[in-house]
Parts: structure tokens; C-alpha cells; sequence
């Protein structure tokens, strides 16, 4: 006798026992009395060892070493499990929820439950030959709660078909091969099947998708209009992206593009970052006067750097989208994609419809202040904007601060000869005549040419020298009095004579100062940052220069005791004292004195910030264990000494000669690679591109 469509989806939503659930009736199935819709119930009924919990188990990601161990094994297919008896009792409350849905649509949804059925079947027995019972360890809810809630057929597909069974084309395929490499043939075949069946899944989900969505719009502009957060696109996939089983499924390539590149929170709370370079200039602004706003090229090229110590549930604003073929190469060189939000030409953030760990400019200055002004509100812990920024955290971004933190150290280090001494952090001059009494002072102590620093000024952009008995040409004057104008004074001091640039990098945090590393910098021949060399800190440095750095001091090389004995606590104290938390980098170099001495320029500037170099370092995170690296930031002037003319040949050409290589862990480390960090279609200044190889030598320094 044929058994009603309705009457049988009741069993497997409503049932008690896993019999209930599991059993597929051998009398027919028709769809004559589809009944009235019911109303998604409270609690899903189940026998009480596989109730759901909100805190049910979540698998991670286990490595090949532990999948030997059998148990293991079963408490990975437990958890995959429970996702397969859950799109059964999905799929049956589809069928109760829209009995006015084509008929087509349901028989095809009758098909798919059938084998959802076989599926927790299988699962079961063979999670139960590695010594694991179903429902011996903690069921999640996640899954039903987040597609429960549909409110039509539309719903369902877009979040049961396309969303959670489109990621099982990674999951399974990925666990399948991961299974295979231990040796696992059953549970491989198992996997297989189950790949198989689900790219007939999402084909029959998308079919339907097409049918039903607003014509005239994308497939990607209306999933991702449908899917209500916290899911998202980011749930439509797996940690490999398995294109070739989505073009089987159906899936047009603009869909399977658009997706490989797209991130969004998984549930925890992101921080969002915004790149805002230009922060000793607004720092030097006067407050009272509104903001200009304005974004530099080195802003509209180099906005995509933050990406790079993102985390992945992070979010990135940027006023142009990259390409996407330029978010694969990302990826392909083992970094993971934040969200990308688009701002366009706004000169406020975008509305972030969610909660916010936290805002993460590269400088809270005043025009982070003004770009953030309606996001405070969505922080999940409230801050008072005073703390972000006052009179005292302004100070910081002067040289003459750096200068007179400098000086007392030197002062009370002047026993130290490998130290530099006072006369060497400079002086504030705010006139001519006071100029040129600074320069004889200095050419008395052997000092022949000197450099003019803007108190608020950048990476020695617009720095001015004078060398020795040199009259001050027009431009130079101009430069100077304008200064004196806008900024009161500039710092005088020796031009010296550089021979090694690095920069330590800091985070200050509410109780200390956390050291995140010394990194080397590369500096041209004014101090304009060039790059940032990604190895062991004297690795390939001339042996008189590591003697000189790495002399043991109380069992530590002298230059890293130095700054954590009698820089970084006290540096702190003041830090604290402001107010300030964040990035920190304090720049210095080596020099060599009149005298042909080497000397440490203890501080050259104090970077209440992200710098360059923390950039450096986060980027050396990717590199393979005995692998180096080169940050650099390549000039259009640059540029036009290669052979190539633009940016794109020029990354085409690096790209093609050093393609990356990866390592084989899980989580693949670059061996060798040179590609750019920022999208060459949009850089029209700037390119910042990272160098890899296997030895120092190999790289473009």
C-alpha cells in the first residue's frame, strides 16, 4: 500500500529512535496529500544519547599521525555523521515546511534524503568498527540551527545545498585523499561515494537556486544576498578548494571564482583594519581645523598590506577591490584572505552590520578618529576616544620626542663607547641664525654635514642635508622656512655615516611591552625605506658588524639586552602613561664614527604604529624553516631601471623566473617565490612585492 510523502518525512523529523529516522519504507511513495505547512519545531526529536548540544564537539583538522589511531578515526567520521543523519531530519522538515513546493522539487528532495539516509548508515558502522558508538560524544546544533530557520524553498537550497553540501565537495574529497595516505582504503571508498553523491546534490540544489532566484542577478549576487549572517559564503567551502567538483556539479566559473576568494567571519568577533599611512601628517594637523581626508597614492596602492597580518575571520577595508586572479595568487602563496569591504571614495567606514572585536588602523591618528566615527558603536567592549588620542599620544609622533629619548639614554649610557653619544639625536632650530650656530657646533665635534628632519614627517620623505660649507640654495630655504611656518622648528642633526639599519618591534599591551622582534631594515642612502630583510637578524652581515652587535652581555648579545634592560621597560612606562596600546617599532642603525668607530644610534625614531618592518616580519611567518626573504616597496622611478614598463610585465616576468614552492606540511611554508603583495593592475606608484629563496645570496639585495 503506498505510503504518503507527508506521513513519512513526519517519521524521520518527529521520530524517536534512529530506526525511525534511518528506515526508508520498500512500499511507494506518493505526494497525493502534501498537508498543511508546519512550523519548524522548538527541539528536534531524538533518541536522548544523540540530542543536540550547543557546545557539541567541533573536529579539527587531524593529522595524518593521528588518523593512524583507530579512535581517532571514528571521532572524525562521528562528527561527519551527525552532519548526514542532520540533513536527513533537514531535508524531511523541507517536506513538511512547503507542502505547496513543485512536486518535482520534492520527489527530487525524497531521493536526496534516501541517500542522506545511506550516508548516516554508513558512517555508523564504520565509525563503530574503530570503537566509537554514535552519540558517545557531543552532538553540535549548529547545522540545524542555521538552516532550521528557512522561510522557503529558496532558503533551503541556498543554505543546505549550495552552503553545507557544497563544502562537503572539499571535505570529502579532502579527507578521502587524507585517508588513502594512512592507508585507510575502506574509509577512503566510503568518502568517495559520498563526494560522488554530493556533487549530484549541489547540482539538484542549484537547478533549483537558478529557478527561483531574481532573474536579471547572478548567481553569487543572490547567494550571497540570501545568506544572513553568521552564515555566509566563507561556509561554502573547506580548507582545499575543490574547483573540479563544482564545475561537475553545475557551478558557472564566475561562481567558483568569486567564492575561492571570499572570507567572512566563522563566528568569531573580527577585528577590522583600514590602512592609513599618512599618519604624522594628520598627527601634525591642527585639531581645531577639519580634515582634509584626502588619500595619497601610496595609500590607494599599498591598502591591501594589512592582509598580511590579518587573521582569517578578519576584516579589511579598502577603497578598490584586487582582482581576483590577484587574491588566488594570495592564497596559492600560503596566506589566508580576511573579508574584503569596499569603501569606495567614502571618508567614513562602511556599516558593518555585526559586532566588532576590534578597529585596527595602521595608526590611530585624526583621520582614523574621523574614518571610524559610526563604527565605535559595534564594538563589543566600549572605549573612550580619548585613549586613542590626546596631546600626550601626539607627542610620540615627534622626532623630537625620539630625540630626547635618545639623548638621556646616551647620557646615561656614556660609559658604554659602542653607544652614540648625545650630540647625535639633535636639536630642535627654529630660525636660520640657530642653524648655523648648530652646524659649527657639529663641525667642531667632527661632524661635517648635517640633516634637517621635519618634527612630523614620514620615512626621511622630505628630509633636507647640508653638507659642509654648502650655502643654503633656494629650495632648501623655502623647505626650511615652511617648516618653521607649519611646525615651529626642524631637528638638526650629523649626517652619518650608516653601515646597518634594523628596527625592533614592538606591541604594547595593557601590563607590558611585548618584544615581537629586531628586523632588519634596508634604507638608501637618505634613510628612505627600501625593504625589509626577512632571516635571522645578522645573517649575511659583515662579521665586524655582528661582532659588534652580538658581543655576550649577562648571556645575552649585547644589543637585545640593551634594549630590554634599558629601553623597552622604560619606553613603556611612558607608553602607558599616554595611554597608547598598539604596534610599536623603534628604528636605529649602526654608524661609523669621524673616527672610524662603530656606533649604535640607539633610537632614530619611535613609530607609535605599524611599521614597514612589523610587515616584514609578519610576511617571514610563511617562510619554510631554512628559507629568507625580501620585503620590498618598488618605485614607478625604480621601475623604469628593469626592462620591463609597467608593473604588470614586471610582476609577470618575476612571477614566470621564481614561481612559488611550497613545502608539503598541512599548512604549506614558502620555499621560493618572488610576487608582488598589492594588485600590479591598480598600483600606479608603488608595488610592494616579497622575495623568497632558499639563500640569502639568492635574493635581490
Amino acid at each position: 500500500m503506498p505510503i504518503q510523502l507527508q506521513d513519512f518525512a513526519k517519521q524521520v523529523l518527529f521520530g524517536e529512535t534512529l530506526e525511525e529516522k534511518l528506515s526508508f519504507p520498500r512500499s511507494e511513495i506518493i505526494d497525493t496529500l502534501p498537508g498543511s505547512p508546519i512550523k519548524t519545531p522548538r527541539k528536534l526529536s531524538r533518541p536522548h544519547h544523540l540530542r543536540l548540544h550547543e557546545d557539541g564537539v567541533k573536529p579539527s583538522h587531524p593529522s595524518n599521525a593521528k588518523l593512524v589511531d583507530e579512535r581517532e578515526r571514528g571521532r572524525l567520521l562521528h562528527f561527519f555523521g551527525n552532519h548526514e543523519l542532520l540533513a536527513t531530519e533537514l531535508m524531511a522538515l523541507v517536506l513538511l515546511k512547503f507542502p505547496e513546493a513543485p512536486s518535482s522539487f520534492r520527489l527530487g528532495v525524497l531521493e536526496t534524503l534516501k541517500e542522506e539516509q545511506i550516508h548516516t548508515q554508513l558512517y555508523i558502522h564504520r565509525m563503530k568498527q574503530c570503537g566509537v558508538e554514535f552519540g558517545e560524544l557531543p552532538l553540535s546544533d549548529y547545522f540545524w540551527k542555521s538552516v532550521s530557520s528557512m522561510e522557503d524553498p529558496l532558503d533551503y537550497v541556498t543554505r543546505l545545498s549550495l552552503t553545507f553540501e557544497q563544502a562537503n565537495l572539499d571535505y570529502s574529497f579532502e579527507y578521502k585523499k587524507t585517508f588513502e595516505s594512512v592507508g585507510d582504503d575502506v574509509t577512503a571508498g566510503l568518502l568517495d561515494r559520498i563526494y560522488r553523491d554530493e556533487i549530484q546534490h549541489v547540482g539538484f540544489g542549484l537547478k533549483w537556486f537558478r529557478r527561483w532566484k531574481d532573474s536579471g542577478r547572478t548567481d553569487w549576487e543572490v547567494f550571497r544576498k540570501r545568506l544572513v549572517f553568521p552564515l555566509s559564503p566563507s561556509r561554502a567551502k573547506g580548507s582545499c578548494y575543490n574547483i573540479d567538483g563544482r564545475i561537475q556539479a553545475g557551478l558557472d566559473d564566475a561562481f567558483i571564482s568569486d567564492l575561492q576568494v571570499f572570507h567572512q567571519s566563522r563566528g568569531r568577533t573580527p577585528s577590522v583594519l583600514w590602512f592609513n599611512p599618512d599618519a604624522e601628517r594628520y598627527a601634525a594637523e591642527d585639531p581645531a581645523n577639519e580634515l582634509s581626508m584626502e588619500r595619497t597614492q601610496l595609500q590607494d596602492d599599498l591598502e591591501i598590506l594589512p592582509l598580511f597580518y590579518s587573521r582569517q575571520d578578519d576584516i579589511l577595508l579598502m577603497s578598490t577591490p584586487p582582482e581576483k586572479e590577484h587574491l588566488r595568487n594570495i592564497q596559492n602563496s600560503g596566506f589566508t584572505l580576511p573579508e574584503i569591504l569596499i569603501h569606495g571614495d567614502k571618508k567614513a567606514a562602511p556599516t558593518i552590520p555585526r559586532k566588532i572585536g576590534q578597529l585596527r588602523p595602521w595608526s590611530w591618528t585624526p583621520d582614523s578618529l574621523a574614518f571610524f566615527r559610526n563604527t565605535f558603536v559595534s564594538l563589543t567592549r566600549p572605549i573612550q576616544l580619548g585613549t586613542l588620542w590626546n596631546a600626550s599620544i601626539r607627542d610620540l609622533f615627534s622626532k623630537k620626542w625620539s630625540a630626547q629619548w635618545g639623548k638621556q639614554i646616551a647620557r646615561e649610557t656614556e660609559e658604554d663607547e659602542w653607544i652614540a653619544p648625545t650630540e647625535v639625536y639633535g636639536e630642535p632650530v627654529a630660525d636660520l641664525e640657530t642653524l648655523n650656530t648648530v652646524r659649527g657646533t657639529l663641525k667642531a665635534l667632527g661632524y661635517e654635514n648635517v640633516v634637517c628632519k621635519a618634527p612630523f614627517g614620514t620615512a626621511a620623505n622630505g628630509n633636507r642635508c647640508i653638507f659642509a660649507n654648502e650655502i643654503l640654495g633656494a629650495s632648501t630655504l623655502a623647505w626650511l622656512c615652511k617648516r618653521w611656518k607649519d611646525q615651529g622648528y626642524v631637528i638638526v642633526e650629523p649626517w652619518l655615516d650608516r653601515v646597518f639599519d634594523f628596527s625592533v618591534q614592538l606591541e604594547v599591551e595593557t601590563d607590558k611591552a611585548r618584544t615581537i622582534a629586531f628586523t632588519r631594515l634596508l634604507n638608501n642612502h637618505r634613510g628612505q625605506f627600501k625593504g625589509v630583510v626577512t632571516s635571522s637578524f645578522c645573517q649575511g652581515v659583515a662579521p665586524e658588524i655582528t661582532r659588534f652587535l652580538m658581543e655576550p652581555k649577562e648571556g645575552k648579545p649585547r644589543v637585545y639586552h640593551f634594549y630590554e634592560t634599558l629601553v623597552i621597560s622604560r619606553l613603556f612606562s611612558e607608553m602607558r602613561n599616554s595611554g597608547y596600546i598598539g604596534p610599536l617599532g623603534i628604528d636605529a642603525f649602526v654608524y661609523r664614527s669621524p673616527m672610524g668607530t662603530l656606533r649604535l644610534k640607539t633610537i632614530v625614531e619611535i613609530n607609535s604604529r605599524m611599521t614597514m618592518g612589523r610587515i616584514g616580519y609578519e610576511l617571514s611567518k610563511r617562510n619554510a624553516a631554512r628559507s629568507v626573504g625580501l620585503f620590498q616597496i618598488l618605485t614607478r622611478s625604480q621601475l623604469s631601471k628593469t626592462d620591463t614598463s609597467s608593473f604588470i610585465d614586471y610582476s609577470r616576468q618575476l612571477m614566470a623566473q621564481y614561481p612559488t614552492v611550497l613545502t608539503k606540511e598541512t599548512n604549506p611554508r614558502l620555499v621560493s617565490s618572488s610576487s608582488p603583495l598589492n594588485d600590479p593592475y591598480t598600483a600606479k606608484k608603488f608595488l610592494a612585492v616579497y622575495h623568497v629563496r632558499e639563500k640569502l645570496s639568492q635574493l635581490p639585495i
